[in-house]
C-alpha cells in the first residue's frame, strides 16, 4: 500500500513542479496563504493525483486506475491515513501545522 502512495505522490510532483523554488511549492500547498500548511490542507493537496486516477470516482484507486502496473488498490482513507501520518512526522514541533522549513524537510 506504501507504494501506491508513493506512486500517487510521485504523480502530483510535476503539477506542483512548476513553482520555481521551496517558498512558492509551499504557497501552492498552503490553500489559505496563512504561513502554515495544516493537515487538511496538506491532504487536500496531496489527494489530487489520486482524483485524477480514480476515473470513475468510486474513492478506490483500482489496480486497472494505477499508474504503476501491479499496484495495490488503495482507497481514498487510506491515502488520508497515510498522508495524516507522513504529516505528523513533518510537524517537528507538534503544533498541528507545518512551517516551511518542516513541509520542505523529507518526512523521515
Amino acid at each position: 500500500m506504501k507504494a501506491a502512495c508513493t506512486a500517487l505522490l510521485l504523480a502530483v510532483l510535476p503539477a506542483l513542479a512548476g513553482a520555481q523554488s521551496g517558498a512558492s511549492y509551499f504557497d501552492i500547498v498552503d490553500l489559505d496563504h496563512n504561513g502554515r500548511v495544516s493537515l487538511d490542507e496538506y491532504t487536500e493537496r496531496f489527494s489530487y493525483a489520486f482524483r485524477q486516477m480514480d476515473r470513475n470516482h468510486d474513492e478506490v484507486v483500482d489496480e486497472s486506475e494505477q499508474l504503476v502496473a501491479g499496484a495495490p488498490r488503495l482507497t481514498l482513507a487510506q491515502l488520508h491515513a497515510q498522508l495524516a501520518e507522513q504529516f505528523r512526522r513533518q510537524d517537528k514541533n507538534h503544533d498541528g501545522g507545518l512551517s516551511p522549513k518542516e513541509f520542505l524537510a523529507p518526512p523521515g
